[in-house]
């Protein structure tokens, strides 16, 4: 049982020495000095350094952002290399800093599809979030502050940045894939995957933004229950090389794009529901290509059938294929590249999360364990769910098998 309490804390984790072992990174030293010379004047007030190093990611070519903060600055960038390390150099007004975190803080989150915050503002709130304050004449702690005290909306302005991302290369795949070119439709599908891996990472609090260190993020911050040997296999499978191809194929465990497809599918599932209300993944009992979690019943056979509502739905229910879920304040919207845009209530989005080719009765077991997660799903009683499952199922959003 989930209570309401139990919600995600963000990752702050500290650096990562060169062999992976907790520890001071050994550019850290150096960047501390960088910044302090370079805060030296007196129309900087404050500064910080961030990148993937101070995330606790990084290695030795990595390059340092170190952002120089006063009230009269105007935004300059420039580029310094010091004992074969580069640093990126940021120069900005503390109004501008301030607006950032604004409107990062103050995000609402519309099902239109229209751009939430600026990718120029999200950068600057995780920087500032993840990075190391070097000098501050008191602007930037009020801020941090303000980011860490109620980290939910930038939690949710990264999930949308990170699910809008993929609906794109998910378009990219259909109309790719539609017209027979299977490269570049597998080249979107891994990125597409890829992204949905950032969204996991995001909605367990690991907010750094880098794509290549995704892995990194979901080896520390992903669920126990979190697939990630098979999330590696399916970023590095060709399945055009073995003949699977779009169509799949049962010789490989991929299976070809749809198994690409399918995966990134569910790793949305979870972020879009239980994700953006901040509630632990860990609670999250559905992972693409994860075995059953114990206490859930055994799937029925291909062609047996539960009642469900007043009708007989064969027994496993299954999320239909191409979908991609997008969280916004009022629910879920659900997206098949340039065909359909369903909008559902959290609740419904839910139980459409949960149907991962299980039976009704396991679909509605989940549900009810997640119940008292967030106020949203309060209603989920089980005829509450023999209705959406009924709904879901006539809408052709979700597959009876």
């Amino acid at each position: 049982m989930v209570t309401p309490r139990q919600h995600a804390e963000p990752t702050t984790a500290g650096p990562l020495g060169r062999s992976g072992d907790p520890g001071e990174h050994p550019l850290l030293p150096l960047a501390r000095r960088v910044a302090r010379q370079l805060a030296a004047p007196a129309t900087v007030g404050s500064s910080f350094i961030a990148g993937s190093v101070t995330a606790g990611l990084g290695n030795h070519t990595s390059d340092i952002d170190v952002y120089l903060v006063g009230t009269g600055l105007a935004p300059a960038r420039r580029q310094l290399v010091l004992d074969r390390s580069r640093f990126d150099v940021q120069e900005l007004s503390v109004a501008d800093l301030d607006a950032a975190v604004g409107r990062v803080a103050g995000a609402a989150f519309p099902g239109d599809g229209s751009t939430v915050v600026a990718q120029r503002d999200l950068d600057l709130a995780v920087r500032l979030w993840s990075g190391e304050v070097i000098t501050d004449d008191g602007a930037l702690a009020p801020l941090r502050d303000r980011l860490r005290a109620a980290p939910l909306p930038l939690r949710r302005a990264l999930i949308t940045h990170w699910l809008t991302a993929v609906h794109y290369e998910l378009e990219d795949v259909a109309g790719l894939v539609a017209n027979g070119d299977l490269d570049a439709g597998l080249m979107a599908a891994r990125t597409a995957l890829l992204l949905a891996g950032k969204a996991v990472a995001a909605a367990c609090g690991d907010f750094y933004t880098g794509r290549k260190w995704v892995w990194h993020q979901l080896r520390r911050a992903a669920p126990s229950g979190f697939p990630y040997e098979g999330f590696r296999h399916l970023l590095r499978y060709d399945p055009l090389a073995d003949g699977t191809g779009a169509g799949g194929g049962s010789g490989t465990p991929a299976g070809g794009l749809p198994s690409l497809a399918g995966f990134t599918q569910g790793c949305l599932s979870a972020v879009a529901t239980l994700g953006w209300h901040g509630i632990p993944l860990e609670h999250w009992p559905c992972w693409p290509g994860a075995s059953d979690r114990p206490g859930e019943s055994d799937r029925s056979e291909p062609g047996s059938t539960a009642p469900v509502g007043s009708q007989q739905v064969p027994g496993l229910l299954r999320r239909a294929p191409g979908f991609s879920p997008r969280a916004h304040s009022g629910g879920v919207v659900l997206a098949l590249p340039a065909l359909r845009r369903v909008r559902l209530n959290p609740d419904v989005a839910l139980v459409w999360a949960l149907c991962d080719g299980a039976p009704p009765s396991t679909v509605t077991g989940r549900a009810q364990k997640l119940r008292e997660a967030h106020p949203a799903y309060a209603g989920l009683t089980p005829d509450r769910c023999a209705v959406i499952i009924e709904r879901l199922v006539a809408a052709r959003l979700v597959e009876a098998l």
